[in-house]
């Protein structure tokens, strides 16, 4: 087997166009049908601090607790997208086009559904578009998102409903059988998706072990590990530690949940998918491409999306105009419903919340951002210390090297 290559190639300031390659490939975009999971909320104020916000959050938050004696279960509520599966397709293709001057390929995974890229099938051009999955995998005590991309045509539902079946009751044997099976087919790509990223929170010493688990059992039908564009360059850093210990090439996956393209696509000379995957697959070899949009913050590019999903959206292609009709919460007595269903007419609308949407819209202005840069770089946005590789992933984290940031 040939041993794995990643390149990766950064443009800083401005996008230019690459001439040395033929194609630029966008893999892991996220569309109006991912449906995510509101969980993460508490933790995501707790850690990043938003001027304003997180304050005001949590000093509500604290007042529902004590008044209500219980906390807010945000596992019970998901928001999605603003963006089509349509939309998604066009901007990730004008921005390789237009700006790169390549021809485009994009793949586009939504969690555990293909039924966005099943909206894009019989369209112009779709025979290249391939139907692609983001699989949750749970799998000792935590759960890895696989990309899994390029289903067979025919079969892609079936599979899909096999896949789905495995996430509600996973056995360690389904799953190795699923893999398998997936491997068999010559044009599909199998990328493990932020490896590092602790988003189901079972602790850091535990996240680590199962890692190791997961690619002890599962590695034979890996392809590569993911670079991801909206992730912190450290813990990209350790994905690619990882991906060497296990002896995988790296691959670009942008992870774009809002209106803006990927920040991370994959440079090829491949004329079609199939020639793509055998790069990855059997050459083993990659290049990966940084665009500028990857020196903004992290915190402030994840500002940016909460601003995309929070925005109104007068010609909304589904009819989800406000940010109200795009999260969805189960309440007792009630099945899931946007919470335009529950507020609309009412007096269930806490009173507190649209200025804090206003708020979020208004940190995500133009003329804000410049200070909001200065703000989270003058905090460390991009320190590598041991300390804070320590705090963030566990101990594991210091045994892999850590190279310098690009921004």
């Amino acid at each position: 087997m040939n041993p794995p290559q990643t390149q990766v190639h950064i443009q800083k300031k401005t996008t230019r166009r690459v001439s040395e390659f033929r194609t630029a490939v966008s893999l892991h975009s996220h569309t109006s049908y991912s449906k995510e999971i509101l969980d993460f909320l508490p933790h995501y104020i707790a850690f990043h601090q938003i001027p304003v916000v997180s304050r005001l959050i949590r000093a509500e938050l604290k007042h529902y607790e004590e008044t209500t004696g219980r906390s807010v279960d945000f596992g019970r509520a998901y928001w999605t997208p603003p963006v089509s599966p349509q939309m998604v397709l066009a901007s990730e293709t004008s921005q390789i086009e237009e700006k790169l001057g390549m021809a485009a390929v994009v793949s586009i995974t939504d969690h555990d559904t293909i039924a966005g890229n099943s909206t894009l099938q019989g369209q112009p051009g779709s025979a290249s578009i391939p139907i692609s999955v983001e699989w949750s995998v749970p799998y000792a005590g935590n759960t890895f998102h696989v990309g899994v991309h390029h289903l067979p045509p025919t079969r892609s539902a079936e599979i899909m409903n096999e896949l789905s079946r495995c996430t509600a009751e996973p056995t360690e044997e389904r799953l190795s059988e699923l893999f398998a099976f997936l491997d068999g087919f010559p044009e599909t790509l199998l990328v493990l998706n932020h490896p590092c990223c602790n988003f189901v929170r079972v602790g850091a010493g535990k996240h680590w072990a199962s890692l190791h688990q997961f690619f002890d059992r599962f590695r034979p039908w890996i392809h590569a590990v993911e670079m991801n564009g909206m992730r912190a360059w450290s813990e990209n850093q350790l994905a690619t530690g990882i991906a060497e210990k296990y002896d995988l090439p790296i691959i670009a996956g942008g992870d774009r949940h809002g209106c803006q393209p990927n920040a991370m696509l994959n440079l090829s000379q491949a004329e079609s998918w199939g020639e793509f995957v055998a790069e990855v697959r059997i050459d083993r070899r990659t290049n990966v491409l940084v665009l500028p949009a990857y020196e903004e913050p992290v915190r402030l590019r994840e500002l940016s999306t909460a601003c995309d999903v929070l925005r109104h959206y007068p010609q909304h292609p589904y009819g989800q105009r406000r940010f109200t009709d795009r999260i969805f919460a189960y309440l007792e007595g009630y099945s899931w419903h946007p919470l335009s269903f529950y507020w609309d007419g009412g007096d269930g609308k806490p009173l507190w919340l649209d200025p804090i949407v206003a708020t979020v819209i208004a940190l995500g202005n133009d003329h804000v951002r410049p200070v909001l840069r200065r703000l989270f770089s003058l905090r460390g946005e991009y320190e590598n210390t041991a300390d804070r590789l320590k705090n963030e992933y566990g101990s594991e984290a210091l045994s892999t090297s850590v190279e310098s940031t690009p921004h």
